[in-house]
C-alpha cells in the first residue's frame, strides 16, 4: 500500500462530497502542486469507466483489502467521502499511537545499549576480546528492535496473517483487554458514516462485521443487521442491543446518549478519541515494561560474568576457583603496588 498523507483523503471526500467526480476532484487536488500532484498523477493511471471511486484508490493501492471491504456493502456508495474521512481518522489515529510507543521505547533502548558496551569493559583489563563482544550484542540489540519496531507492525498490516493475529490477541489474558478496547475503536470509526441521527444504517453494521471478522464483536454485529424493528418502537441503542454487553459502560452510555439526542455520529467521535488515547496509553506502558524487563536480563547476565570472570580482591566462592583473568588482574594489582 501506498503512503497516502491523510490530508489528502480529506481534501477528496471533500471533493466528492460537493459533487465533484473522481477525476475533477483529482484536478483540484493536483493543483496544490508537489507531492499532492504526484499522488494524483498515480490515482490518474488507475482510473477507468465504470470503477468505483474506491476500486480505482484499491487498483492504485492507496486502499488496501480490508479498508475495501467497507465499500463493498449495498448502500455503501452513497457513504463514500464519509468512509474516505473515517479511513483517515483510522490512519491518523494509528500514526499516532506509533510515533508515542516508539518515543516510549527511546529510554530503555538506550540503557539496554549502555549495558551492552559496558559489559565487556573488563575485558580491556586483561587484554581479552571487546569490539567484538560489543559489536554482536548491539547487532542482537537491533535485530529485536527491528522485529518489534518493523515486524509487528509489517504483521499487523498483512491481509492474511492480520486477522489471525489479532483473533489470538482477543483470546490472551491481559492482551484481551487490549484487544477489545481496539475492537471499539474500530466500530466507532466505522459505523459514524452510516449514521443517520440517531439511527445507524444497515449497511455500517455489515461494513463493521466484515471489519470485525477477528473480534468477538462480528457475531453481534451479523444478528444486529438482520434485526428489523417497528417505526413505532425505537429501541435505545438503535439495533446495537446485542453488542451491550460486549463494550465497556462508556462506550454504551456514549450510544444511548447519541441515540437521544440524535447526535450520534458525534458521541462516537469523541468515545473513539477517548478509546484511542486510553489503548494509546496502555500499549505504551507494555511496551516500556518490556524493554526495561529485557534491561534487567541484560544487566543480570552482565553482573553473571562479571561474576563469573571475577574481580580483583574478590573472594572465590565456595567450590570454585580463581580464573584466570581474576589471577591475572591480581598481579597487575600487585605489581602496581
Amino acid at each position: 500500500m501506498t503512503i497516502t498523507d491523510t490530508a489528502l483523503l480529506d481534501a477528496l471526500a471533500d471533493c466528492l462530497e460537493s459533487g465533484d467526480t473522481l477525476l475533477d476532484a483529482l484536478g483540484r487536488i493536483a493543483v496544490t502542486g508537489g507531492a499532492a500532484a504526484l499522488w494524483t498523477q498515480h490515482v490518474r493511471r488507475c482510473v477507468s469507466a465504470g470503477l468505483p471511486v474506491a476500486a480505482v484508490l484499491h487498483a492504485a493501492n492507496v486502499l488496501d483489502d480490508n479498508e475495501l471491504s467497507l465499500f463493498s456493502t449495498e448502500g455503501a456508495d452513497a457513504a463514500t467521502a464519509a468512509l474516505l474521512r473515517a479511513l483517515a481518522l483510522r490512519r491518523r489515529r494509528s500514526r499516532t499511537r506509533g510515533r508515542t510507543i516508539l518515543t516510549g521505547l527511546i529510554g530503555p533502548l538506550g540503557i539496554a545499549a549502555l549495558t551492552v558496551i559496558l559489559d565487556p569493559v573488563m575485558s580491556l583489563v586483561t587484554g581479552g576480546a571487546y569490539f567484538w563482544p560489543v559489536v554482536r550484542g548491539l547487532l542482537w540489540l537491533v535485530v529485536l528492535t527491528l522485529g518489534t519496531v518493523v515486524g509487528v507492525p509489517a504483521l499487523l498490516r498483512h491481509r492474511r496473517a492480520r486477522p489471525s493475529v489479532l483473533r489470538f490477541c482477543s483470546t490472551v489474558p491481559g492482551v484481551q483487554w487490549l484487544a477489545g478496547l481496539y475492537a471499539e475503536e474500530e466500530l466507532t470509526t466505522v459505523l459514524v458514516p452510516f449514521v443517520d441521527g440517531g439511527e445507524v444504517k444497515s449497511a455500517g453494521f455489515t461494513a463493521a462485521a466484515s471489519l470485525l471478522a477477528w473480534s468477538p464483536l462480528h457475531q453481534p454485529l451479523s444478528g444486529a443487521r438482520q434485526t428489523t424493528r417497528p417505526a413505532s418502537a425505537p429501541l435505545p441503542m438503535c439495533g446495537l442491543e446485542p453488542l451491550a454487553r460486549h463494550l465497556t459502560s462508556a462506550t454504551d452510555l456514549a450510544i444511548v446518549g447519541g441515540v437521544a439526542s440524535r447526535r450520534l455520529a458525534e458521541r462516537l467521535v469523541q468515545r473513539g478519541d477517548a478509546v484511542s488515547a486510553l489503548l494509546t496509553a496502555r500499549l505504551r506502558l507494555v511496551v516500556r515494561i518490556g524493554a526495561y524487563a529485557l534491561v534487567v536480563l541484560l544487566s543480570m547476565s552482565a553482573l553473571v560474568g562479571m561474576i563469573s570472570r571475577g574481580l580483583p580482591g574478590m573472594p572465590v566462592l565456595p567450590g570454585g576457583a580463581a580464573s584466570p583473568d581474576q589471577k591475572e588482574i591480581e598481579q597487575l594489582m600487585k605489581q602496581l603496588e
